[in-house]
């Protein structure tokens, strides 16, 4: 099988299908005997949730999960504060971003984010300075691979 456009594909029913073919909420929420298009976007994203515990649980997959809790603005976004977890589980860790200084702090840290590493506070600092200011976040789950960061 040729896969012409990598970006444009997607796994539907074990089968590879273009973006332009794939079901809309509303189909899905036909399919799956939903009442309305909202309906079937909870289920899609329950079942993604179910998916990437999964994958947590057999450890092929780490996540952090941030929320953010303060934002200063001046002319531009000056600084923020974000609560991070490790794993979706445990105690949350703070992040303290000054975006002035291009400056990042960790206040606390999260259960399970060891003192020698600090991988998950490292990557949710590289996440959220890698945003635009315009597009800061006030919750994502950022998943990554452990093995590969260990690396860097």
């Amino acid at each position: 099988m040729v896969l012409e456009k990598r970006n444009a594909i997607c796994m539907t029913c074990g089968r590879v299908s273009p973006l332009s073919t794939q079901s809309t909420f509303e189909d899905l929420a036909v399919d799956f005997e939903g009442t309305t298009a909202s309906g079937a976007e909870r289920f899609y994203r329950r079942t993604l949730d179910k998916l990437r515990r999964k994958l947590l649980e057999s450890g092929v997959i780490h996540t952090v999960t941030l929320k953010q809790t303060e934002r200063r603005k001046k002319k531009k976004i000056a600084a923020a504060v974000y609560l991070y977890q490790a794993d979706n589980d445990g105690e949350w860790g703070k992040l303290r971003f000054d975006f002035e200084n291009g400056t990042a702090e960790i206040v606390k840290l999260a259960d399970w984010d060891t003192v020698k590493s600090n991988i998950f506070a490292k990557t949710a600092i590289r996440f959220v300075q890698g945003l635009p200011e315009t597009r800061l976040l006030k919750s994502v789950v950022v998943p990554f691979e452990m093995e590969r960061l260990e690396l860097i």
